[in-house]
């Protein structure tokens, strides 16, 4: 399962969660674009507020979905745009992470000492 990011605000913790149907939902909202170029477009910054709060209104609600009005209400609950930001970082990480290498690290990890295999052969 896709884990979820979460974001506490007063009493209310809010969970975005990008799963397969919030991103249909995420490339429907905005032309039928494919996801991954429209989470580059978020990710470098170049979508604007529209596409921010396209994604969230995608994946909030546990990977559910809530209206846009919702998703611009916990934008603004957050203190604006930059504050909420983070939040969908981390829920593009968590639904996106890196590969795994042969030696079961992450990409660009040392792996851990004595944890190496031995060239195939030896």
């Amino acid at each position: 399962m896709i884990p979820a990011a979460t974001l506490k605000l007063g009493k209310v913790t809010h969970k975005l969660r990008l799963t397969t149907g919030a991103l249909m939902r995420f490339e429907e909202d905005n032309g039928n674009a494919p996801f991954d170029s429209l989470l580059d477009r978020l990710i470098q910054g170049t979508g604007g507020i529209k596409l921010l709060v396209s994604a969230l209104a995608a994946g909030l609600g546990d990977g559910s979905g809530v209206s846009k009005e919702e998703a611009m209400e916990m934008v603004d609950a957050a203190g604006g745009a930059r504050k909420v930001v983070p939040f969908v970082a981390e829920a593009i990480g968590k639904a996106f992470p890196a590969p795994k290498t042969e030696t079961g690290t992450e990409s660009g990890e040392a792996a851990e000492p004595g944890k190496a295999r031995p060239p195939a052969g030896a």
